[in-house]
């Protein structure tokens, strides 16, 4: 059993599961949500996870749904968990509220499975190589709030340690060459690289620049997968702009398919470990 707690997975679990009850009475969003005192609208938040509803919204809803007491009461305390504070609320002044959602995913996942065309992923990130990447993405940040994401992105390296999830990553040569912040700061981020490489629990392969043109040219993305069977896999892709999140089965289908296609492409781990090494020695 999981000892993880992220109240982002677990308003995602009632979501689906209230959605999956609706869908099998055949009754629709307007009509669940006139029977509860709800709009249709509020019921759409509720079922696409946008939105914690109230545990006593959670239980009308489900005895409307014909659910049975005991049932109910279990979900309702799935429910309660769901509106607790996530560690990373502390941070909610330089945390986007698109990213709020997937730093809630991750502090649950079991198996993370990420493409990274030019950056090391920032969980793998050194404190100056992260500071040096988001100086340069929020250019009008003031030094406070630079600190502030640093500290952000170093805590939820804490938070992995805590509960390590199955790490698979493929990152494009490129990241390799970039210098980012100086060639003394890349050079300890690429030995950071090299130590997690050969960490249990960890597989770290590069997309050499051999492989010519790929299905994912220029375009990182995540899968997250989680302990429990109730809590689907999904997809996240990250915008300057926003995110989003992918979580119906073909869609999630298409890029694992994707990142298992980047995975027989990319030069084995072992070579992988070569090539970090290598442009260690060149810095």
């Amino acid at each position: 059993m999981s000892t993880r707690t992220s109240p982002t997975v677990k308003r995602r679990r009632i979501a689906a599961e209230l959605r999956r009850l609706r869908a099998r009475t055949g009754m629709s969003a307007e009509e669940a949500g006139r029977q509860v005192g709800l709009s249709k609208s509020a019921i759409s938040r509720i079922e696409n996870a946008e939105s914690t509803p109230q545990v006593a919204t959670v239980a009308a809803l489900m005895r409307l749904y014909g659910v049975a007491e005991s049932d109910i009461e279990q979900i309702s305390d799935v429910a309660r968990q769901a509106r607790t504070r996530g560690w990373w609320q502390r941070w909610n002044d330089v945390l986007p509220g698109w990213f709020d959602t997937y730093v809630g995913l991750e502090s649950e996942a079991s198996h993370i499975s990420e493409y990274e065309p030019q950056l090391v992923p920032g969980l793998l990130q050194t404190a100056d190589y992260a500071r040096a990447v988001i100086r340069a993405e929020h250019p009008d940040e003031t030094p406070e709030g630079i600190e502030r994401r640093v500290e952000l992105r170093l805590q939820r390296q804490e938070q992995r340690l805590e509960h390590p999830p199955k790490l698979w990553v493929v990152l494009d040569e490129a990241v390799l060459h970039r210098i980012v912040g100086s060639r003394d700061v890349m050079r300890n981020q690429l030995k950071r690289l090299a130590d997690v490489a050969v960490q249990p629990g960890n597989d770290i392969q590069v997309l050499s620049f051999e492989a010519g043109e790929h299905g994912s040219m220029g375009s990182a993305f995540f899968i997250l997968r989680f302990p429990e069977a109730g809590d689907t896999p999904c997809v996240y892709l990250e915008t300057r702009a926003g995110s989003l999140y992918l979580e119906e089965i073909d869609e999630v289908e298409q890029y694992t398919t994707l990142f298992d296609h980047l995975r027989a492409t990319a030069v084995g781990v072992r070579r992988s470990e070569e090539m970090i090494s290598e442009a260690i020695n060149r810095l």
